[in-house]
């Protein structure tokens, strides 16, 4: 009998090709959107950057026994670490070795903004010898003593607080 015999060739056929190709399409439409949106990951990344200034400040003022200043400029989104208010000295980035100044709405903080700062109504914050922190108004030059501290950050719809705690200078990220 003239029966020949194919063999079976190892691979894969069109149909399961497009099937894969299907499922990966969906995967990827479902996925990546999610990717490109997370405003939420944003703000956190970036208040942790900010609790990181705030948290040098705070050392370096006990380092080098000096008053250590943060101060916020709202409608401009940004704030410079300082030394001195008067007059006013930018203290140099340990890392960049550029002024201490942190731009938000700029990469790498481009879609982040800073919605609000209160430090007991004031928008800048200084640290003691000793890292406790207080409330400096600019407007009468005086400082008292921290009872409330929160910057707020956003993206999108997305908000993450930054606390500063009184007394211990403790610093939050909620």
């Amino acid at each position: 009998m003239g029966m020949t015999i194919r063999s079976k060739r190892p691979g894969f056929t069109l149909i399961e090709i497009l099937v894969v190709v299907v499922i990966m399409g969906l995967t990827s439409a479902i996925i990546l959107p999610q990717l490109g949106s997370r405003d939420d990951i944003k703000t956190v990344s970036a208040a942790r950057g900010l609790a990181s200034d705030l948290l040098y400040a705070q050392s370096r003022s006990i380092a080098t026994g000096t008053m250590q200043y943060v101060v916020f400029n709202v409608s401009s989104g940004k704030y410079d670490v300082m030394d001195s208010l008067g007059p006013a000295n930018i203290i140099s980035h340990p890392v960049l070795h550029t002024p201490y100044e942190i731009v938000f709405g700029t990469a790498p903080l481009q879609s982040v903004s800073l919605n609000s700062v209160s430090f007991d109504g004031t928008t800048t914050i200084a640290f003691d010898t000793l890292g406790v922190p207080y409330s400096y108004a600019s407007a009468t030059q005086t400082l008292a003593p921290l009872t409330a501290g929160t910057i707020v950050l956003k993206s999108g719809s997305a908000t993450t607080t930054v606390t500063v705690q009184p007394y211990s200078g403790e610093i939050k990220v909620q």
